[in-house]
């Protein structure tokens, strides 16, 4: 988890640096969306690629007999399935709250 944090706040630097730089020298500008995507992309994946998810709503999701120690926060996590997608989201048994 510190490894996303940090690679994430490098991300945020790099796109503020590019901005700044962009300002001063507008050729710098194919930069920006570098780091524009570069810092979409981590965004997105912290977001759809967490370790633990909020306890699915709607029926076609199912609790499975999966248990195991998330490494990253040591809490124990249940895993939920959909059937109809093969989604499966790893969820906090206590509070049902993202790790």
């Amino acid at each position: 988890m510190m490894l996303r944090t940090f690679v994430l706040v490098v991300a945020m630097l790099f796109f503020t640096a590019t901005l700044i730089g962009a300002v001063v020298d507008p050729a710098v500008w194919p930069s920006v969306i570098a780091a524009t995507l570069l810092l979409a992309g981590i965004v997105f994946e912290r977001r759809r690629y967490g370790a633990s998810q909020a306890k699915p709503t709607g029926s076609a999701w199912r609790e499975t007999s999966e248990r195991f120690v998330d490494d990253g926060s040591g809490r124990p996590v249940t895993v939920w399935y959909n059937d109809a997608t093969g989604e499966r989201r790893y969820v906090d048994p206590k509070g049902n709250q993202p790790l």
